[in-house]
């Protein structure tokens, strides 16, 4: 190939890799978004085909063994999650380990550290399972330390007057389930750098939706299961431990790894010298991942990163923000009072309604045909009646304006 020619090549993957994508025609990659009106990717985030197939392709090597169609993910995409995951949230892939959930990837740093003497500060935009926790630990004599909200955001300044010279941690989600609130994790980590602390953030609400880079944030510790913007299954995520803390500011408490026998009849010469059982234990941040991880949920998971990355999470912001402001501007002027602040920019937008009337709106439109909305359950299309008065709209990837018009012809 000529280098004109190489070049010109070049130029056209690089026009093609900058390229907007058709919104519109991601719509079928989604099949429920094709089935209902699903406004609900803030609790459960519809598989996409991609996803799916990339499952299959695991579940039938699985059943089936070698062969055409299937693919043995521990041997091929496997070992490349991790960095897949990292490079999302501007960590290295050394800083990541599997963890079963985003609670558990907290439990994993709070019951690793020494807070002896010391507070927890969080607020109550934090997610409840979480807040439930720190209420128990407060139980066993730990100094826990809810800073109420204003007007449903946090003010940075009722944070710094609960923090003290004593405070071990501050823990927030980054992106409120509640109302899509978005803390300035910049500030927030200045802040508890300032006074000798760490700062912890569950960045489920956000990550695959908002950028997000941990280092500029100042982020030390964070976890992030895969349902919701990572567009993934229940089973497992990820959590990010800054390098120099893992293993010494957070200890483990669950322990891997494996053991050599230096012993007959395991070996047939033992070695000299050599004790009889050598533990080889991970080290680092490393150690605090323990047991064998749901494999076939990081396969389409695998799928999910290779489309959020094709896409661009600023695009898929952007995208969010077209929906969620027609929402937010044509419901607050038919009396439906917003409460995520409009500087927010993440996927959640929450109003104040009476969620009697809209269900009973919607239940209607459902049985005349007009619409398909399922309300029950946890997989429901939509949030309705959360802590009594609360209608939750999140937009992904597959919604479009057609779904707007269709929830102001119900919610009339």
């Amino acid at each position: 190939m000529r280098r004109r020619e190489f070049l010109a090549g070049a130029a056209a993957l690089s026009a093609a890799a900058q390229t907007p994508p058709d919104f519109s025609a991601l719509r079928a990659d989604f099949p429920r978004a094709m089935n209902e009106t699903y406004f609900n990717s803030a609790a459960q985030h519809p598989l996409g085909n991609h996803t799916v197939q990339a499952m299959h392709r695991y579940l039938d090597f699985l059943h089936k063994g070698p062969g055409e169609g299937r693919e043995d993910f521990w041997e091929t995409g496997y070992r490349e999650v991790k960095p897949m995951f990292a490079k999302l949230i501007g960590a290295k892939p050394s800083e990541i380990v599997f963890t079963a959930s985003t609670t558990v990837g907290e439990n994993t740093i709070l019951n690793g550290m020494d807070f002896g003497g010391g507070n927890i500060v969080t607020n109550d935009l934090h997610y409840t399972s979480c807040l439930a926790n720190y209420k128990h630990r407060q139980k066993q004599g730990l100094d826990v330390r809810i800073v109420r909200h204003r007007d449903w955001r946090i003010d940075i300044k009722d944070m710094e007057r609960a923090v003290n010279n004593k405070t071990k941690l501050i823990a927030v989600s980054w992106v409120s389930s509640v109302n899509g609130h978005r803390e300035d994790l910049k500030a927030l980590s200045d802040l508890a750098h300032a006074h000798g602390a760490y700062l912890f953030a569950d960045i489920i609400q956000g990550t695959g939706a908002v950028p997000l880079d941990v280092k500029a944030m100042g982020v030390d510790f964070a976890s992030c299961a895969m349902y919701k913007w990572l567009q993934g299954e229940h089973g497992f995520g990820f959590l990010y431990c800054r390098e120099d803390l893992g293993g010494s500011v957070v200890k483990p408490r669950l322990f891997g790894g494996s053991l050599d026998f230096n012993y007959r009849p395991w070996i047939p010469h033992p070695k000299p010298g050599v004790p009889e059982l050598q533990e080889k234990v991970p080290t680092g941040v490393a150690s605090l991942e323990c047991g064998t991880p749901s494999v076939i949920t990081y396969a389409g998971q695998h799928a999910s990163f290779k489309y959020i990355e094709k896409l661009g999470v600023e695009r898929i912001q952007a995208h969010a923000q077209t929906i969620l402001g027609r929402l937010r501007r044509e419901l607050s002027s038919r009396g439906y009072t917003p409460i995520t602040p409009e500087d927010a920019k993440t996927s959640i937008l929450t109003f104040l309604c009476d969620a009697a009337k809209v269900r009973e709106k919607i239940q209607r439109a459902n049985q005349q045909g007009r619409s398909r909305i399922l309300l029950a359950g946890p997989n429901s299309a939509l949030t309705v009646g959360r802590f009594g008065t609360h209608l939750r709209f999140s937009a992904s990837v597959f919604n479009n304006q057609q779904d707007v018009d269709k929830i102001l012809e119900i919610l009339a």
